[in-house]
């Protein structure tokens, strides 16, 4: 894209710096989410469950129909398997944020291989947790990192609602 004949843009990054529990900081260069970063995502296969459905009841416990005769179902978002797997796609995604923001920071390197062509990035987001964990970050850590990132990507609520304000 050019502005005026020049080209705008240009790498955004910004410095953290992750307080750890012994008092040090570890410090990152970040960058932020690419604009198709969660359409990458799902055409990597890293998806959101969907919900199982559910035949719905009235009070007696009888099948509701609907005005054609047919079944009425609806969405059970409290089956056990689907909550796991909502935990888990979450998961995947933050640990595929911080791969992905940390691309620019050549201080880190992870052990964990980028998947080549029609190889599971699934599993690479699963073994990417594994090494996250082993390297000693914790849930808060993975959390306050994602926030960092989202603030830097203009994600956060009040971006958002800034953004939303001009527009309307």
């Amino acid at each position: 894209m050019r502005f005026l004949g020049e080209r705008v843009g240009g790498e955004v990054r910004r410095v953290v710096r992750m307080p750890r529990e012994d008092g040090e900081d570890w410090e990152m260069e970040i960058r932020p989410l690419r604009l198709s970063f969660h359409r990458v995502l799902r055409e990597r296969g890293i998806v959101a469950p969907s919900a199982p459905t559910r035949v719905s009841r009235d009070a007696q416990g009888h099948v509701l129909r609907d005005g054609d005769g047919l079944v009425v179902l609806q969405r059970d978002e409290s089956d056990r398997g689907y909550l796991s797997g909502m935990e888990l796609y979450h998961q995947r995604v933050a640990a595929m944020i911080v791969w992905e923001s940390l691309q620019g920071d050549s201080r880190y390197e992870f052990e964990t291989k980028k998947p080549g062509e029609g190889e599971n990035w699934e599993r690479f987001a699963d073994e990417l947790l594994i090494e996250l964990e082993q390297s000693g970050w914790s849930v808060g850590d993975v959390l306050w990192f994602c926030e960092q990132v989202g603030e830097l990507s203009r994600m956060t609520g009040e971006h958002v609602r800034e953004g939303r304000a001009r527009f309307f």
